[in-house]
């Protein structure tokens, strides 16, 4: 799913970037369900615009369910909240976290009335950008990068099994991608009754380039990789075209999900 306004042209006087976006799924070319969603909220008259990537859980029932539900949640709260509209961070990150423990229980309790054998759950990257901040929150191991003068850099961390062998030093991030158990998530929306999203708060420049994606983009491509078509792409959707071929053509074994942002303090070449 996907909702999208371009944002009116500001002049350069105002020095509030405009975001450009692109979005995109595909199922891949293994799977027969494509168990990711989407969603960008942006309206001309509002100062803040939202991202979400939410991937459902591969091997569970019903994880295009979670993760639709996931999106149109954040929709109907983001509606509702007048977060479009909101001028301090932490009223931003309350939201964040508001909504995704919200999702949860939506998830949860649809879990409990289905009674499935293995509950359905999804993974969640989700941002909200202010024209001076990027409030992130996230609960498993759907990522976003930004792009800054040139250099990448992972914004949030993998909840996952693997993540934290990485982090406590007991594998290497070379041995963490072909690990037998990298398919394990250590936190995400729907099966437990409790979620904690971990939020961040990060300023922004003009000229940052952002990534949200699930698993189904970082299982295929390396980091340098993305770095190298985030540097070389002139749009959001030429950025967005060359993920989503580089990773059938690397097998497309999981469904894939990218949404690219483009910020400028103009309209873009």
């Amino acid at each position: 799913m996907k909702i999208g306004f371009k944002k009116k042209a500001k002049s350069a006087a105002d020095q509030e970037p405009m975001l450009h976006v692109a979005g995109e799924t595909h199922v891949g070319l293994i799977r027969e369900v494509n168990e990711d969603s989407f969603c960008y909220i942006a309206y001309p008259e509002e100062p803040n615009s939202l991202a979400v990537v939410a991937d459902g859980i591969g091997g569970h029932q019903s994880g295009d369910v979670a993760s639709a539900i996931c999106c149109e949640h954040f929709i109907c709260a983001w509606k509702k909240s007048d977060a479009g509209n909101f001028s301090a961070d932490f009223m931003a990150g309350h939201f964040m976290t508001k909504t995704i423990t919200e999702a949860n229980t939506l998830i949860y309790d649809e879990n409990c009335r289905r009674q499935l054998p293995q509950p359905m759950g999804t993974t969640i990257v989700s941002a909200m950008f202010t024209p001076q901040s990027i409030v992130v929150a996230h609960s498993g191991d759907s990522r976003l990068y930004i792009l800054r003068n040139g250099l990448l850099q992972r914004l949030t961390e993998d909840h996952s099994y693997v993540a934290e062998l990485v982090r406590r030093k007991i594998i290497t991030e070379n041995e963490a991608a072909g690990h037998p158990f990298s398919h394990i998530i250590s936190r995400s929306l729907g099966p437990a009754s409790e979620v904690e999203p971990e939020v961040n708060i990060f300023p922004r420049l003009p000229a940052d380039r952002f990534i949200l994606c699930s698993d189904g983009l970082t299982t295929h491509l390396s980091e340098k990789r993305i770095e190298e078509i985030l540097v070389t792409s002139k749009t959001p959707r030429e950025a967005l075209d060359m993920f989503m071929k580089d990773t059938l053509i690397s097998g497309g074994e999981d469904n894939v999900t990218v949404i690219c942002i483009f910020s400028t303090l103009g309209a873009l070449n």
